[in-house]
């Protein structure tokens, strides 16, 4: 009964290059998306290079990322299921509470230390990572179940707070893709309010922040559903029931999102069928988000891990993805130092703070691919000398010297 309820069998997890591949993909396209937002102006918001990165990849790449996160925590599992129960609880809340406190360190260094509380996507996972080592000990249709519910509950929840004073106030349309469908995509009219109460410190954790954990954890518990599957070698299987549902999923977000273009602007906060929506997540978004995660998985692991045949050999590009995936804490962390501090070095030169202002779409671009060079070029230095002193290497430090009775592995 352990077995059923733990969900996995005694068989030793094999090397899944789709996991890494679509990790270090999201990741190199999450800094090319986040230059063009921070760096881009009026008039790159209106550009389709802009569109693209922000919405067409960014949208659902977040969710892609942290999918990939849970399944990594049913290999990490498996890797050391004999260490027990009590070893397996402090290394999980060993990683959620280091992940935690990188997430608010980097927000402190990028933005200031008042922007702490913004709860970006690596307090997200570091709550993530002690929540998924519960899970353990649950079926996986109990799993699904509590997904379902926090799709379903998570436009009620918000209906039931001042969702609007913390967002600004309204809506705007998505420029672009509103010069065709008009009001079927929708952003906020002003960035996320941090205020330092502890209510609001607390609801922005749970439910209005940039990653509140209501309906974001969502996606890693999705992701650890399909890690049991994976390390039962049932994955190959599902592929086409999985393709199916995705594409099921994207139909009726953006069916809904078509049909509620002529919807109050508070259906995207409490209601089901509503414009899409990234910040809050609304209803129709997840479910696009979720569909297309699905749906691009399951043709990666189709090419990479059923179809490939010895997999120790890799193309140069799936090596970068490689590398970007095992070291995806210290490239999350840096990308955003290289983002806050050039704008930081020119205020204090201009008397001008550029957020969001500071060039046109191609230039921001090109600032993108730059950044994703260097960042690539840092990591193959840091490769090359066994990962020393990188956060992941100190996460590995800090697991052997407090929940480890072996090496542990050094990814997210």
């Amino acid at each position: 009964m352990a077995e059923e309820r733990d969900g996995t069998r005694d068989i030793k997890p094999e090397r899944i290059i789709s996991i890494d591949v679509m990790r270090g993909f999201a990741l190199i396209c999450m800094v090319l998306v986040h230059f063009m937002i921070f760096y881009g102006n009026d008039g790159a918001a209106n550009t389709w290079p802009y569109f693209i990165l922000n919405h067409i990849l960014g949208d659902w790449g977040a969710a892609c990322f942290l999918m990939m996160m849970g399944m990594s925590q049913v290999f990490s599992g498996e890797k050391h299921k004999e260490e027990g129960n009590l070893i397996l609880f402090k290394r999980a809340l060993i990683r959620g509470c280091f992940i935690f406190m990188v997430g608010i360190i980097m927000l402190a260094l990028a933005w200031g230390p008042y922007q702490i509380w913004q709860w970006d996507i690596l307090t997200l996972i570091g709550f993530a990572t002690i929540l998924l080592f519960f899970c353990r000990f649950l079926p996986s249709w109990s799993i699904l179940a509590i997904v379902a519910a926090l799709a379903v509950c998570t436009p009620w929840l918000r209906g039931g707070v001042d969702f609007n004073a913390v967002w600004g106030g309204q809506f705007v349309h998505v420029p672009v893709i509103s010069h065709y469908l008009p009001g079927i995509m929708l952003d906020p009219a002003k960035e996320f309010e941090v205020v330092w109460r502890a209510k609001d410190i607390a609801q922005g954790f749970l439910l209005t922040g940039y990653f509140p954990v209501i309906p974001w954890s969502l996606f890693p518990l999705v992701g650890y559903i399909m890690g049991r599957r994976i390390v039962n070698r049932r994955m190959r299987h599902d592929l086409p029931l999985l393709i199916m549902i995705g594409i099921l999923l994207v139909c009726i977000g953006l069916g809904g999102a078509y049909a509620g273009r002529g919807h109050p602007e508070s259906s995207i906060i409490n209601g089901f069928v509503a414009p899409l929506s990234f910040y809050p997540d609304s209803f129709t978004m997840i479910c696009f988000q979720l569909g297309m995660a699905l749906i691009v998985f399951s043709i990666l692991y189709y090419c990479y891990d059923v179809l490939k045949q010895d997999k120790h050999k890799v193309s140069f590009i799936v090596g970068i993805y490689n590398r970007t995936s095992g070291f995806s804490l210290t490239f999350y962390f840096f990308h955003y130092i290289l983002i806050g501090w050039p704008l930081v070095l020119i205020y204090l030169i201009t008397g001008k703070y550029y957020l969001s202002g500071l060039m046109g779409a191609i230039p921001a671009l090109l600032c993108g691919i730059a950044a994703v060079i260097l960042l690539e070029l840092l990591l193959a230095f840091w490769e090359r000398r066994g990962a020393k002193y990188s956060l992941e290497w100190f996460l590995v430090v800090l697991t052997l010297r407090f929940a480890s009775r072996s090496r542990p592995d050094t990814k997210i």
